[in-house]
């Protein structure tokens, strides 16, 4: 017979990882499905025995006894089975084999599974992340319709995005006019095909219809554009 504080324990777990900003995957064998939106964090920390800060050069305890500095990076990680963007963060290793996944597939056309593979408190657990299939109009949708966490807000903190799990999503609303200054810029460098085509995924004819959390996905979109012809032929309406 099932022990019924096993089952609890088992669903306390699961909800703590589905609870809050940041992605957990505590256990051997833990994944997750989902995307990944919008660029990258990198700092670097160290460890002070009790807790990971951010690490500065000028700070005395950081250099002694022979500390090193590490690499954290958080991304946005848009998680499919929750419908919600969320924060997931690595170390060195894991953001190598996010930037291999980016060469090879591109981060804004595919989902990717990613599973936990080592115990907890094992220093040599790796992640495996796999493309788990290409995103369809529903999904894009959703994603394009969701705010971006502030990344420097919610994952600077000590490094394991400890503390920072009740720190709100920014607020979204009408972009302002240095978002859209700058967002007009980066599309006039496209062929209006290009424009069309970022337009419709975000469901708005024009630039100043936009609001912040779907200018935030317009430059994602962007950054997964390779450079095309320049302003020529594009027409004056989407940037009215």
């Amino acid at each position: 017979m099932t022990n019924a504080w096993d089952v609890a324990k088992g669903l306390a777990e699961k909800h703590a990882q589905t609870g809050g900003i940041f992605v957990r995957l505590a256990n051997n064998g833990d994944k997750v499905t989902g995307v990944f939106c919008g660029e990258p964090f990198a700092r670097e920390v160290v460890w002070t025995g009790e807790h990971y800060e951010a690490y500065d050069p000028k700070n005395p305890e950081h250099l002694a006894d022979g500390k090193r500095p590490s690499l954290r990076v958080a991304m946005n990680f848009y998680v499919v089975a929750e419908n919600a963007m969320k924060v997931i963060e690595g170390g060195s290793q894991w953001f190598k084999d996010v930037l291999k996944l980016r060469d090879k597939y591109g981060l804004g056309a595919w989902s990717f599974e990613i599973e936990r593979r080592g115990e907890a408190g094992d220093p040599k657990t790796r992640y495996s992340m796999l493309p788990e299939e290409k995103l369809g109009d529903e999904v894009r949708k959703k994603i394009a319709a969701t705010a971006l966490h502030d990344l420097p807000n919610v994952a600077g903190g000590d490094g394991t995005g400890e503390g920072a799990t009740q720190t709100p999503a920014p607020k979204d609303g009408p972009i302002d006019v240095l978002t859209a200054t700058a967002l007009v810029a980066r599309l006039k460098a496209l062929p209006r095909a290009a424009v069309d085509g970022v337009l419709g995924e975000l469901g708005v004819q024009r630039v100043k219809e936009m609001t912040m959390a779907q200018a935030a996905r317009a430059n994602a979109m962007l950054d997964q554009l390779t450079g095309g012809a320049g302003g020529a032929g594009v027409e004056i309406d989407p940037f009215a």
